[in-house]
């Protein structure tokens, strides 16, 4: 098969990007040097980040396969002191804060959640979740009664 010019001109253009692409793409994007592609990641959000969840929120910036994209919590200041922490750990200002719950789990980019309100609010927070799809750590108790339970 006799090749022609422009033939040649692809084939050598494609040869060059696929040369290139790893000077292009950051290496920590393709998971190179054991880190987690960004795709890979899963997204979190934090519901209730008083004492027990400021922890979490601590615990789980350690960990290199999820991102923490939400807070929310009834308390501005306890909002606003964990969206910096987390901001401060991850060099960006991407954290955003509600104070409804139900506008944390409404969005779609959010794998997870964690729960730790209290425990008169967990068998609510955590049925919306189910409802909204999302996987969630709730703390204990799940719920208050039988009928909160089943529910």
């Amino acid at each position: 098969m006799a090749s022609n010019r422009r033939e040649f001109v692809k084939e050598t253009m494609r040869a060059a990007v696929a040369c290139a692409a790893p000077m292009i793409i950051p290496s920590r994007v393709l998971g190179a040097g054991g880190a987690v592609p960004p795709s890979e990641r899963i997204q979190m959000g934090f519901i209730g980040v008083g004492s027990m969840g400021s922890g979490h929120v601590r615990g789980f910036l350690q960990q290199p396969d999820v991102r923490i994209v939400a807070i929310c919590d009834v308390s501005e200041e306890a909002r606003n002191r964990n969206r910096d922490v987390v901001n401060n750990a991850y060099g960006n200002k991407d954290c955003q804060t509600y104070n409804d719950f139900r506008e944390l789990l409404a969005r779609k980019d959010i794998d997870a959640v964690l729960i730790a309100t209290p425990d008169f609010w967990h068998a609510l927070i955590g049925i919306e979740a189910a409802r909204q799809g999302k996987s969630m750590y709730l703390e204990k108790p799940i719920a208050l009664s039988i009928t909160e339970a089943k529910a």
